[in-house]
């Protein structure tokens, strides 16, 4: 698994990048998720189809999806999880 992250100031073409970045991961034959946090929802603009917050099929191996940051992700944050085995006295 490979993740890729733009940052930066807005306006600077992020969004545009990480599309076209994308899809050419998936041309590729890589099996692609491209997400987008920014609330101008320009990722879907990009794509010219409605994307929400799951992953929506844009074409072969490529997904889309825009989160909202203001909504809390269902099931909230994993937790942290029990040791096994025996207790050391």
């Amino acid at each position: 698994m490979r993740i890729i992250l733009y940052t930066g100031k807005g306006g600077v073409g992020k969004t545009t990048v990480a599309a076209a970045t994308a899809l050419a991961c998936a041309e590729r034959g890589q099996r692609t998720l491209v997400t987008s946090t920014d609330p101008a929802h320009s990722l879907a603009d990009a794509f010219d189809r409605p994307l929400g917050p799951a992953p929506t099929l844009i074409r072969r191996n490529l997904w889309g999806q825009e989160i909202n940051e203001r909504i809390p992700v269902e099931g909230g944050a994993p937790s942290r999880p029990k040791p096994r085995g025996r207790r050391r006295r």
